[in-house]
């Protein structure tokens, strides 16, 4: 992401130290499968450079 700030840098780095269970990739599968669409409405989409 677009971080500014150094300990945020530094708290998205340490989050590659996290090792996920057979268990909680199981939890979260049905969670992500849930997530559709676009990232932005439409209408962001055109300020965004995008159409």
């Amino acid at each position: 992401p677009g971080t500014t700030k150094r300990h945020r840098v530094e708290e998205n780095a340490a989050a590659t130290s996290i090792a996920l269970t057979e268990d909680d990739l199981a939890l979260l599968e049905p969670i992500a499968a849930k997530v559709a669409g676009t990232r932005y409405p439409d209408m962001r989409f055109a300020s965004a450079g995008r159409e």
